[in-house]
């Protein structure tokens, strides 16, 4: 998880959060008892704004400056360390609960037809 050096309260209660989620097993070696690693790291940035565009994140997780990059090739293909990578904000990654919730087709119902 990234985010802005500037944020630094707001850093801290993410890392305890994930401490707990470690210590009840929701993370780690054996992830919610599925026989499969999976952690979550925090990386706190330089606190550049520009660090919001897609490949200036990516950058900045590579320990470079935190300026865009041209683009193609885009980061599906080539991105962290020039792996695959997948960039999503907040807002994206916190109504994933509420789709799961209701539905894929409560969630396609809320844009425009034929856009899903």
């Amino acid at each position: 998880i990234y985010i802005r050096g500037e944020f630094y309260r707001e850093a801290e209660l993410l890392q305890q959060a994930v401490d707990e989620a470690y210590e009840a097993g929701y993370l780690g070696d054996d992830a919610c008892g599925i026989g499969r690693r999976f952690d979550v790291v925090i990386h706190r940035g330089a606190g550049a704004y520009i660090c919001g565009e897609e490949t200036a994140l990516l950058n900045s997780l590579e320990g470079k400056k935190g300026m865009p990059r041209l683009k193609p090739p885009f980061p599906a293909g080539v991105g962290l360390y020039g792996c695959p990578s997948t960039v999503n904000n907040v807002e994206s990654i916190a109504v994933v609960p509420t789709i799961l919730r209701r539905g894929g087709e409560w969630f396609g119902s809320l844009g425009k037809p034929n856009n899903t």
